[in-house]
């Protein structure tokens, strides 16, 4: 009886000796049809290793299996075969840095410079992953990317993949997704860490206004401007707050502050045209819209304002003719000329809106007024 279990034994120390003999010998090929650029093939004998107990946590197989799936991630002859290429090489590379016997098989630069390619790979591999639309898998790219930062901070940081542009690039992918509670989770991550970019601050606004937490978006806002008092869009930002909330004298202080640190903004010029209409200030907006229309001559929101204002000027002015006593005839025509004076400021204005939308009826009513009386 011992002899027949002895014998049973030995049969199973040989049968799993041929079994680790093979797997090692799917690493070797897999290599060699590497090296031949018969990718397919080294495929199916490293994924055949990979999941052989014998062979899966292997220092040679996972270096290997790096190798092979960084080159169909990199070589456009190859890209077709696996679209995550990249996450298969960054795992397997990961493996090999971490391997008790990686120091003895490599070198130091060798292993980090490998981390390197493949941090850099899924970084830009979740930003195609993100253009096309696919965030799931984009999501899936950058979140790997945390794990290479701790192994080659200084490499990918020179090549701008650090935990910042990662959580810049997940709240892009949870905000496309209509995430909110992703997307704000990391932004208040960049926020926390007091990320260098204003425009983190006017994200996390706008989707606080989304949800209808308007005083929390202004907080948001005036905190952002803290650290960054001039930035043009936290104070359009702050200024969407006002103008929303009909507060035109906060509106009109932090648009003047805006047009100082862009004074080639048309829109901001517009808005300040705006605000100085609900104001009932006629001559600082007539002077605004006509800033924003010398800065884009082609501005048909600020040229129409600009006809419109002038046109109800003009309309004022003529009542205000009616009440003079028609005895007085020279007093009747001064006030009617002191109104048409108007019109001819709006002609160019109304004409140029005319051109563009002919058939708009508040156009067509105004340019027809404006030519009736003027001719």
């Amino acid at each position: 009886m011992n002899i027949s279990k002895h014998y049973i034994i030995s049969l199973i120390i040989i049968t799993c000796s041929l079994n680790s003999y093979a797997q090692k010998n799917n690493v070797q090929n897999a290599f060699r049809a590497l090296e031949k650029e018969n990718i397919e093939e080294a495929i199916k004998y490293i994924e055949l290793a990979a999941s052989n107990s014998s062979t899966s946590n292997d220092v040679k197989m996972h270096n290997y299996r790096g190798k092979i799936y960084y080159e169909i991630y990199s070589n456009d002859a190859f890209k077709s075969l696996d679209d995550k290429a990249i996450l298969k090489c960054a795992q397997s590379w990961i493996a090999v840095y971490n391997h008790p016997k990686a120091k003895k098989w490599f070198e130091k630069d060798e292993l980090t410079n490998n981390i390197t390619k493949a941090g850099v790979g899924l970084f830009n591999k979740g930003i195609e992953f993100y253009n096309s639309k696919n965030y799931s898998s984009s999501k899936e790219m950058f979140d790997k990317v945390f794990d290479m930062i701790p192994l080659s901070k200084e490499n990918l940081e020179r090549s701008n993949v650090t935990q910042e542009s990662v959580w810049l690039n997940l709240f892009y992918v949870s905000y496309a997704e209509k995430n909110n509670t992703e997307a704000k989770k990391n932004l208040q991550k960049l926020i926390d860490n007091n990320y260098q970019d204003p425009q983190i601050y006017s994200y996390m606004s706008n989707i606080l206004i989304e949800e209808g937490n308007n005083e929390k978006a202004l907080e948001v806002i005036r905190n952002g401007r803290e650290y960054f008092d001039t930035d043009v869009n936290l104070i359009i930002s702050e200024l969407n707050y006002y103008l929303s909330s009909e507060n035109f004298v906060q509106a009109e202080e932090l648009l003047k502050l805006a047009v100082e640190e862009d004074p080639n903004n048309h829109q901001l010029f517009f808005a300040l045209g705006s605000s100085y209409d609900k104001l009932g200030d006629f001559d600082k907006a007539q002077s605004s819209y006509k800033e924003a229309v010398d800065i884009k001559p082609d501005f048909f929101d600020a040229h129409f304002n600009l006809a419109a204002n002038y046109f109800n000027k003009y309309k004022e002015l003529f009542d205000k003719a009616q009440e003079v006593d028609l005895r007085n005839k020279a007093l009747y025509n001064a006030k009617i000329n002191e109104a048409n004076e108007y019109l001819v400021l709006a002609k160019p204005h109304i004409d140029y809106c005319f051109d563009e939308q002919p058939n708009d009826e508040n156009i067509k009513y105004i340019k027809d007024k404006v030519n009736y009386i003027l001719d």
